[in-house]
């Protein structure tokens, strides 16, 4: 695979593959030529766009690992990051899931306002802690609810 700039589409796309078994592999499971699936990494400004799209969202849906390294690609590129989103293995039931999240949420407000108080370094941090704890179990909690519905 051909060398690439870090934090690129051309990157992603290679991360991709390589979460595809290589291009050989990602050009079968696509049934298109290893060349023009190469062409994905290329940066050429004759023909730009890549493999395109719509190759990315096929090959996604056939290997959900795939969609990894675009996701985190746009979600940086939109100032945020990619969460993936699964409901982990610890709580069984929807009720349980659901008072979960609103120990982590009244924790998380709790330090937060804990921190506007005083304003030290260590209290901000532990604030930003227990939001990002909070932030996961709602990440969970919406994941427990796709399963429910079967769409994870």
């Amino acid at each position: 695979m051909r060398a690439t700039k870090a934090g690129t589409i051309q990157d992603a796309v290679a991360k991709c593959y390589r979460a595809g078994g290589g291009v050989e592999a990602v050009a079968e499971l696509l049934d298109l030529a290893n060349s023009t699936v190469s062409y994905g990494t290329e940066v050429n400004e004759n023909r730009p766009g890549g493999i395109g799209v719509n190759y990315l969202v096929r090959l996604a849906k056939m290997d959900p690992l795939c969609a990894v390294p675009l996701a985190e690609l746009f979600c940086d590129l939109a100032g945020g990051v990619f969460q993936p989103v699964q409901p982990g293995a610890d709580v069984v039931s929807l009720a349980k899931r659901c008072s979960l999240v609103a120990k982590e949420c009244g924790e998380a407000q709790a330090a937060a306002i804990h921190a506007s108080d005083t304003l030290s370094v260590r209290d901000i941090e532990a604030a930003e802690r227990e939001i990002d704890e909070a932030i996961t179990s709602l990440v969970q909690a919406r994941a427990h609810l796709r399963c429910e519905k079967g769409a994870a």
